[in-house]
């Protein structure tokens, strides 16, 4: 059992409706990886299809979720339109995720506290550093895993440079970002969960200008509770 709680803890193997990220709506589904067949990143693209399925409206309509070149973003195509809902998958030697949206661009991230240490902080602000106290070792795993799925969500398909990703506020429930680029400047929200003993940070922004919101998928626009079927 672990001895800290970030958010809400959410269960393996289920897909979890009503995530509430910011004003965005979320659905997500973790679960460990399964034998050597395919590669960890191969194995969170195909958890992200089955994610995407469950989530729309009855149909037989074929979904691919694959990294677009050279970031390795995660796009999702439903019966060959692409854009689909907004996808992120990450993954760890132990655990695999993915989020999806309608609602606005996702980001996700899996941190183990345990491999999140001082080594960390040539990443962090002093201002970042001083959000909130450490008392349960957890600060700098909620750090890098907002600044990741900050990243992923602003989706500007450029190297990923911490320092250029700020976490605005931070609290074991959510956190609020920006991402400062030589040529674009994106701010969000986000939450955290715990899956087991690990981290989990869901970052959410608007759709970049141009794409509007997208028919509902999975929990757009429901409130708490969670649901995970």
């Amino acid at each position: 059992m672990i001895g800290y709680r970030c958010g809400n803890a959410l269960p393996l193997g289920r897909v979890c409706r009503g995530l509430r990220v910011g004003g965005w709506a979320v659905a997500a589904v973790f679960e460990p990886p399964v034998g050597d067949a395919e590669s960890l990143s191969g194995a969170a693209l195909r958890l992200a299809e089955e994610l995407v399925q469950a989530t729309l409206p009855a149909t037989d309509a074929v979904v691919r979720v694959a990294g677009l070149a050279p970031s390795g973003r995660p796009i999702a195509s439903i019966a060959g339109v692409t854009p689909g809902p907004s996808v992120s998958v990450s993954h760890v030697r132990d655990l695999l995720g993915a989020a999806v949206s309608s609602d606005g661009q996702v980001g996700l991230d899996i941190v183990d506290p345990a491999d999140a240490g001082r080594a960390l902080d040539v990443f962090f602000s002093p201002d970042e550093l001083a959000l909130m106290p450490d008392d349960l070792g957890l600060l700098r795993a909620l750090l890098w895993a907002a600044k990741e799925a900050a990243y992923k969500a602003a989706g500007i398909d450029t190297e990923f440079r911490p320092r250029r990703v700020t976490v605005e506020s931070l609290s074991l429930n959510g956190f609020t970002w920006g991402v400062h680029d030589r040529h674009v400047e994106v701010h969000g929200a986000g939450r955290f969960a715990t899956v087991g003993r690990h981290v989990v940070a869901i970052a959410v922004t608007a759709f970049a200008a141009g794409r509007g919101r997208l028919a509902a998928v999975g929990c757009g626009g429901c409130e708490e509770p969670i649901t995970c079927s």
